[in-house]
C-alpha cells in the first residue's frame, strides 16, 4: 500500500490534478524507451566534468570472497528490450532474490545498480473534485504504483568512497556512490567494487534498467574505479581481456543473444570470416568506415569514423551523410524537422566496408517503430539512419541495427575491433 506524505486539496472550481513524487530523487520505472530515440542515451560524453572518486587499490577493490574456478570465459545470456533498443544481462547481486536487468554498453564505462536509499516507489496522488447541485463536491483519489520495487543494493559506501556526479551525452545525469557486493558471473562470484547510484535525473525515470555495466575503454570509470573487464581479469575470473558479442533480433525468436567475457564463442560465427582493425579511440570503440552502399550503389567512397555503441540503436551520422544514404534508398522520406522515414516493407540492403569487407545489414534493421498517426505516412516506419546535431561531418555512431547483423570481439588488451560473419 502506498502511503502519501502529503496530501493537496484545494476547493475551487474546475478539475486539480495533484502529482506527488517523493522526495528529490527519481528512479527508472518499467516503461521502455522511445525505438525511435535518435542519440544513444548511454554513450560517455566528451565534455563530462564529473567528480571522481578516490583511485583504490585492487586489494582494496577486490577484498575478499573472489571464488573462481579454474578460469575460462563465461558466458551471459543477452535480452534484446523493446525493438532491439537495449540488450540486457540478467546478473545477481548480493543478497537479492531476484537477478538485476542491466544494460550492457559499449558506449560507457561505469558499472552501477540501484542503492536502497534511492527511493523505489513514485507515489501519485490524483485529486479531482466535480461541483454539482448546491456546490457540493465530489473527491476522487487514485493511488497507483506503475512501477513496484525495483532491485537495489544495501551495501555500505566503501571507507574513503566519495560520491560521484557524472552524467551522459544526453543530459542524463548520475549521483553515486562506490560501494561492494557480490556479483555473480555465470557462476564466478566476485566480491567486487560498484557504483551505487542514489539520485538519477527525471529523463531517465521510465527506463526498464536496474543498472548499467559498461565495456567503453576509459582507464577508470566515472567513479574512479577500473573497468568491469579489468577487474574480472585481475581477480583471475578471466584470462584475457577480451569480450564477444553477439546481439539477437527478437523478432526471430532464437533468444540466442551472448555477451563472453574473456574471449569469444566461436559457435556464433565463422571464424575464418574474422576481420581486425585498429580502435582509433582511447575511450570508444571506434573504427574507420571506408565506404557505404545502398544495395549496389557506392553512397559513400570517403572515409568515417564510427563509434561502435551496444547501448545504442540506430547509425547516427551528420545531416549530409543522412541525405546522401537516404537518396539511395526507395521511397524514403524526410519531414521538416529532418527525420527520415522509410517503407515498413523496407527491401533495401546497407553495406559498409570495414577492414576490406562491406558487411550487409538486414532489409528489416533499416527500419523500426511505426511512423504515428498524425504524421499521416501510413504504412512508413523510422528510418535505423538519423541524423543529429551531435555528430560531426564524418562521425557516426553505429548501434545494434548495425551489431545485430555481425558478431564482434573487442580485445582491450590489443586495443582492436573484430568483425566476423554469423553462422
Amino acid at each position: 500500500m502506498l502511503i502519501l506524505s502529503e496530501v493537496l486539496i484545494a476547493l475551487a472550481a474546475g478539475c486539480l490534478v495533484f502529482v506527488n513524487i517523493r522526495s528529490t530523487h527519481a528512479c527508472p520505472l518499467a516503461v521502455a524507451p522511445s525505438e525511435h530515440a535518435l542519440d544513444d542515451p548511454l554513450r560517455i560524453s566528451d565534455s563530462y566534468n564529473g567528480t571522481h572518486s578516490p583511485n583504490f587499490t585492487v586489494d582494496v577493490l577486490l577484498g575478499p570472497g573472489v571464488q573462481c574456478h579454474n578460469a575460462q570465459p563465461i558466458s551471459i545470456p543477452l535480452v534484446p528490450g523493446e525493438g532491439d533498443a537495449l540488450y540486457f544481462a540478467a546478473l545477481r547481486i548480493g543478497s537479492n532474490l531476484n537477478p538485476f536487468r542491466i544494460i550492457v554498453d559499449t558506449g560507457s564505462t561505469d558499472f552501477w545498480v540501484y542503492s536502497l536509499t534511492c527511493p523505489t516507489q513514485v507515489r501519485i496522488c490524483v485529486l479531482a473534485y466535480f461541483r454539482y447541485l448546491l456546490r457540493m463536491c465530489m473527491l476522487i483519489i487514485m493511488l497507483f504504483d506503475p512501477k513496484g520495487n525495483k532491485n537495489s543494493v544495501n551495501a555500505p559506501i566503501l571507507p574513503g568512497a566519495a560520491t560521484a556526479n557524472f552524467g551522459y551525452e544526453n543530459g542524463v545525469t548520475l549521483k553515486a556512490g562506490v560501494v561492494r557486493d557480490t556479483v555473480n558471473f555465470g557462476g564466478h562470484f566476485l566480491g567486487m567494487p560498484f557504483a551505487a547510484a542514489t539520485e538519477v535525473s527525471e529523463s531517465i525515470a521510465n527506463r526498464p534498467e536496474e543498472g548499467v555495466m559498461g565495456f567503453a575503454l576509459a582507464s577508470r570509470s566515472r567513479v574512479g574505479l577500473p573497468p568491469v573487464l579489468d577487474l574480472l581479469t585481475l581477480s583471475g575470473a578471466i584470462l584475457e581481456r577480451v569480450t564477444g558479442w553477439k546481439l539477437s533480433h527478437s523478432s526471430d525468436g532464437k533468444n540466442d543473444g551472448e555477451l563472453v567475457l574473456g574471449g569469444v564463442n566461436t559457435a556464433k560465427f565463422i571464424p575464418e570470416s574474422m576481420v581486425t582493425v585498429k580502435n582509433l579511440d582511447a575511450i570508444h570503440w571506434q573504427a574507420q568506415v571506408d565506404a557505404a552502399a545502398v544495395g549496389n550503389i557506392h553512397v559513400i567512397n570517403s572515409p568515417r569514423v564510427a563509434i561502435f555503441d551496444t547501448g545504442a540503436l540506430h547509425i547516427t551520422t551528420s545531416f549530409s551523410d543522412a541525405a546522401m544514404l537516404h537518396a539511395a534508398i526507395p521511397f524514403a522520406i524526410v519531414t521538416i524537422t529532418g527525420q527520415y522515414f522509410l517503407p515498413c516493407n523496407n527491401q533495401a540492403v546497407l553495406s559498409l566496408s570495414i577492414g576490406g569487407v562491406f558487411w550487409t545489414v538486414n532489409p528489416r534493421d533499416l527500419v523500426n517503430a511505426p511512423a504515428p498517426p498524425q504524421a499521416g505516412l501510413h504504412g512508413y516506419c523510422f528510418s535505423s539512419i538519423q541524423p543529429t546535431p551531435a555528430r560531426q561531418p564524418g562521425k557516426w555512431l553505429v548501434g545494434s541495427m548495425f551489431l545485430k547483423n555481425v558478431y564482434m570481439k573487442l580485445d582491450s588488451t590489443a586495443n582492436t575491433i573484430g568483425f566476423a560473419h554469423l553462422r
